[in-house]
């Protein structure tokens, strides 16, 4: 039998963990007794922190499907997927393809089990079923976690891309873009992390840019905030990335205009924090290059209060967390308007072009020279950290679900 909702319910559906756990925690303060999310594995917080006094190894596991500000009571679990996800892993390596599967299977088991509540909200790339079905019966909020990623094409034929050449795109692709191009179609708003996340749907879909709300995400101000960081003119900086060691996020390009840097500056330090994915190649390198791995947030945050200028030249982005985690933290950034960061050029920031080489060894060269810049980069950014959090997401939040008459 199905779970029906009353037509007052709010309801969010995502398989994985992005930042829809905070997202949730938002929506249980903002309508208490009136929101569920729908996930397919939550711990709830408690039993981290008890199995963190315990087996502290298999609280970091479990703690990444878990989240402090929500409570078990506000979720619905669905394993399902997660458990065809495990088996099929053990059978082959996964390709995309796979996880297109998994994800339509997510809905198939969503459309099973409930009945449509009154707001749905659901995510790029795993809503286009669910929209189909629910279209005039519950209000569709499509959240994109990431620029369409399509317009990737077009970033890296610039000014030579027609849109014809997705017609020369895979199998998979050209039915991922189908999908993508049915949600905006359905959906009757759609929250876009970035002014960068509009752009690539209005490129494609000029006609539903009036659907687009821009919501930024935010930070755990209270763990990142560090006011009292102090600037130093010193031959050992320190540059630190975050975030998966890939293609998307520039790692290869940061590593290979890192090998020129070095040569000017051999005593500077460059500190990679992620997970690294098998294309970005680790060995060898500089003796000034330190890969960190995936550390745990407590860890991670003591590193960056030892850390200079953040760099983080990513291709693809929606509203990258961790360049709010470095504002936080009062380090200047150097990024890319592709991260989806609403930091300003020559103010808050140094804005770099995506792939552009030079453009990076300038920048860090900048930053490694100019001590006063740096310093009035880093207190701008901080400054604006503090309308960034997680409580400023979900009074923006309130404001686009009334003003779009949501809720």
């Amino acid at each position: 039998m199905k779970v029906k909702f009353n037509s007052d319910r709010i309801v969010s559906f995502h398989p994985r963990r992005q930042h829809n756990f905070e997202q949730a925690a938002c929506l249980t303060e903002l309508y208490p007794g009136k929101f569920k999310h729908v996930t397919s594995i939550y711990f709830p917080p408690f039993l981290v922190r008890i199995l963190s006094k315990i087996v502290p190894r298999y609280a970091s596991q479990i703690g990444k499907r878990s989240y402090h500000k929500l409570g078990k009571k506000y979720v619905i679990t669905l394993p399902s997927t997660e458990f065809k996800k495990f088996f099929a892993g053990r059978k082959h390596e996964l390709h995309p393809s796979d996880f297109l599967n998994l994800n339509e299977n997510w809905q198939k088991t969503i459309l099973q089990r409930f009945e449509p509540p009154g707001v749905c909200i659901s995510y790029d790339g795993i809503s286009h079923l669910l929209f189909r079905k629910w279209k005039t019966r519950s209000k569709l909020i499509l959240d994109l976690a990431i620029g369409l990623p399509q317009y990737r094409i077009k970033i890296m034929q610039g000014d030579q891309f027609h849109i014809g050449m997705l017609d020369d795109m895979s199998e998979y692709h050209r039915k991922l873009f189908a999908c993508y191009k049915e949600e905006v179609e359905l959906a009757d708003i759609i929250l876009c992390g970035s002014e960068f996340v509009k752009k690539t749907v209005v490129y494609f879909f000029p006609e539903f840019g009036n659907k687009c709300w821009i919501l930024p995400y935010g930070t755990e101000l209270n763990e990142f905030d560090y006011p009292e960081r102090r600037f130093q003119q010193k031959e050992d900086l320190k540059f630190v990335f975050v975030g998966r060691l890939s293609w998307r996020k520039g790692t290869d390009f940061l590593l290979d205009a890192w090998k020129d840097f070095t040569v000017v500056h051999p005593r500077a330090e460059l500190h990679l924090f992620g997970a690294a994915d098998k294309e970005i190649i680790l060995d060898p390198l500089p003796d000034n290059v330190f890969i960190h791995g995936r550390l745990k947030t407590p860890e991670l945050i003591v590193f960056l209060k030892e850390m200079d200028v953040f760099v983080f030249p990513t291709t693809f982005e929606g509203s990258s967390i961790a360049v709010f985690q470095a504002m936080a933290s009062k380090l200047p950034v150097i990024t890319t308007l592709n991260s989806g960061t609403i930091l300003q050029h020559g103010q808050s920031c140094e804005i770099i072009e995506a792939g552009d080489r030079a453009g990076l060894l300038n920048a860090m060269e900048k930053l490694f020279y100019d001590l006063g810049y740096r310093q009035k980069l880093a207190e701008s950014a901080h400054a604006l950290s503090k309308h960034y959090t997680w409580e400023d997401y979900k009074l923006r939040l309130t404001r686009i679900l009334q003003e779009a008459a949501i809720y």
